[in-house]
């Protein structure tokens, strides 16, 4: 299974366990949301000052998360996505050392600035495909145990909770890297 495949069904799986089965499109719209923020954040790779290309990666995440919620009629506000996305993040740091490596190489002018672009790109793709399908696992997860009812500190460790899985994740993230360069 590829990771549009493996997407696409961790959405159909939330969407049912949030009862929210009547819009067949859903699933299919917010696997969508989660693409869009990872082509999004690749944009943010050919920003040419370091540090701000990074920032432009994350705000992309922190965005996709809201606008998960937002189709899935979850009301969380911005602070408790940013808490959540910098959670993520965190945890994902090992898998995007190169991300900052190649921001820190567009420091030298002209073949930096475009080779950092160029690296930075799939691991922001990987990183940020790999954020909406932790996320989508995650409430998956809370739903599958307490139905709709639940809070911002539920996803916050339903997230943590599954960032344990790290042969999981890190699988995932390189089939998201070299389904980048196909």
């Amino acid at each position: 299974m590829n990771v549009d495949e493996k997407l696409l069904k961790s959405a159909v799986k939330l969407v049912q366990l949030m009862d929210k089965t009547a819009d067949k499109n859903l699933p299919q719209e917010i696997a969508n949301v989660v693409k869009l923020h990872s082509k999004l954040a690749v944009g943010s790779s050919f920003i040419p000052v370091p540090g701000a290309d990074i920032a432009a990666g994350a705000a992309s995440i922190w965005g996709m998360y809201v606008r998960i919620n937002s189709k899935l009629g979850i009301p969380f506000g911005e602070n408790v996505m940013k808490s959540i996305g910098s959670g993520v993040a965190t945890n994902l740091a090992g898998y995007a050392a190169m991300t900052g490596v190649a921001s820190a190489l567009k420091f030298i002018p002209g073949i930096g600035t475009i080779g950092g672009a160029v690296i930075m790109a799939a691991s922001m793709y990987g990183i940020t495909l790999a954020s909406g399908w932790i996320y989508l696992q995650a409430l998956s997860a809370l739903a599958q145990r307490s139905g709709k009812n639940f809070n911002a500190q539920d996803i916050t460790k339903a997230v943590s909770d599954f960032l344990k899985e790290k042969s999981v994740i890190k699988e995932f993230i390189n089939e998201a890297k070299k389904s980048y360069k196909k």
